[in-house]
């Protein structure tokens, strides 16, 4: 973990749409992520939360782990909220608990690309997997990634 920078978060509310799916659907193509963030763009959802923090920024949550990187996972694509009482239809919240996360930044590249090459890299790293909660990761799109073919972003990984 020497390669990544640790940080104490405080606790985050998130509105969002979501869906449950794990790693292996989504390598092999049968994963609900794409749809989830067509679904995202295509129907302005990041307008339609109200009380954000930030009328920019996209938060995506990964929560409800059914063991580690192999299991069934939460996958949550929203923004952050002021307060969570009003949560439009179909929408769902989720939250980032306080705690400690590592942090890692993706290279600048297309979004095909470099949000699943960081998390590979995330995977592999024998120490960080020792020291994963499995409770809650998330991900901060902000103005470094308003162009998709040359974007960049930051992972947060829950941490013991």
């Amino acid at each position: 973990m020497s390669d990544y920078q640790k940080e104490n978060i405080n606790e985050k509310q998130i509105i969002g749409i979501s869906a449950v799916t794990k790693n292996a659907d989504e390598m092999n193509g049968k994963g609900k992520i794409p749809e989830l963030w067509q679904r995202f763009f295509e129907e302005g959802i990041l307008d339609r939360i109200p009380d954000k923090k930030s009328p920019y920024r996209i938060i995506v949550v990964y929560t409800d782990f059914e063991s580690d990187e192999t299991g069934n996972y939460r996958i949550l694509i929203g923004a952050e909220v002021e307060t969570a009482k009003n949560i439009p239809s179909g929408f769902t919240k989720a939250t980032i608990p306080n705690g400690n996360y590592v942090k890692h930044t993706t290279e600048v590249g297309s979004f095909a690309t470099i949000g699943i090459g960081t998390w590979q890299k995330i995977w592999v790293n024998g120490e960080l997997r020792k020291q994963r909660n499995y409770i809650s990761d998330f991900e901060i799109y902000d103005e470094r990634a308003n162009d998709p073919d040359s974007a960049q972003f930051d992972i947060y990984v829950g941490v013991k």
